[in-house]
């Protein structure tokens, strides 16, 4: 859910089905954690103790299809941009 935060009140930007006095939890991110939000999945974090070296041979076929499996019915992170772009600040 998006919200704009205007002259002291949070403004939804769109509509909501909400019980008259029901509880919400609103997470405020900075733009720098909605981009990790978003890329949170496809980002990889670099471990010393267990990264590759230049001499490990690596299945490169096989690389690319568990990322396909692991990423299959996800969107492209061009259309989470393009999407996140029509949907405004």
């Amino acid at each position: 859910m998006l919200a704009i935060y205007e002259h002291g009140q949070l403004l939804l930007l769109d509509p909501v089905k909400l019980a008259e006095g029901q509880e919400v939890q609103i997470t405020i991110l900075s733009e720098r954690d909605r981009v990790r939000k978003i890329l949170g999945d496809l980002v990889v974090q670099y471990d010393e103790d267990i990264a590759i070296s230049s001499d490990d041979n690596i299945d490169e076929d096989a690389l690319l299809a568990e990322i396909h499996e692991a990423t299959k019915g996800m969107p492209s992170v061009s259309d989470l941009i393009i999407e996140e772009r029509r949907e405004g600040p």
